[in-house]
C-alpha cells in the first residue's frame, strides 16, 4: 500500500518536473543520462514514502523535450507498477503445494512406458488439487526430470 502512495507521489513530482521550462536551450540533450536521473528522483520518492517531495528537472534533461520526458515518465510508471504486482501475487511456478506423494505419483506416471494412467492412486495422491494444478504441478515435475537428467 506503502509503494502504491509512493510510486503516486514520484509520479506527481515527475510530473511536475516535466512542466518545468528547460533552462537552455543550446545545451546539448543526452536523453539516457535523462531517463537515468529521472529514475534515481522516482526511485527516492518511492523510498522516502509518504515523505516524498517534489522534484525539479534533473540537469541532466536540459535539452529534452517535454515529449521525451512525458514518455519517460510513463516508461518508468510502467515497470515501478509491474514490479509491484509481480511482489503482490505469489509466483505460479510455486511447487509448496506439491506433497511428496503427488510427486511421486507425477514422476511414476512420467516415467512409465504404459499407455496408461493410474487414476485411482493419482487421485489418493492428487486429489486435493484442482486439474488447472495438477496441469501446473505435471509441469513442473516434468521441468524437473528433465533439467535433473544430464544431456547425451
Amino acid at each position: 500500500m506503502k509503494t502504491r502512495t509512493a510510486a503516486c507521489a514520484a509520479l506527481l513530482a515527475l510530473t511536475a518536473a516535466l512542466t518545468a521550462c528547460s533552462t537552455s536551450s543550446d545545451t546539448k540533450a543526452d536523453p539516457a543520462a535523462c531517463k537515468a536521473a529521472m529514475r534515481k528522483q522516482f526511485q527516492d520518492a518511492i523510498a522516502a514514502g509518504d515523505t516524498a517531495t517534489p522534484s525539479t528537472r534533473p540537469p541532466q534533461c536540459n535539452g529534452v523535450d517535454a515529449k521525451t520526458l512525458q514518455k519517460f515518465a510513463a516508461d518508468l510508471m510502467t515497470d515501478q507498477l509491474g514490479k509491484s504486482v509481480e511482489s503482490a501475487f505469489p509466483d505460479d511456478t510455486e511447487t509448496s503445494n506439491i506433497t511428496a506423494d503427488c510427486r511421486a505419483w507425477i514422476e511414476k506416471e512420467l516415467e512409465d512406458s504404459s499407455d496408461s494412467i493410474d487414476a485411482t492412486a493419482g487421485y489418493e495422491a492428487c486429489g486435493y488439487m484442482s486439474k488447472d494444478e495438477l496441469d501446473k504441478a505435471i509441469d513442473t515435475v516434468t521441468n524437473d526430470l528433465m533439467s535433473a537428467t544430464p544431456s547425451p
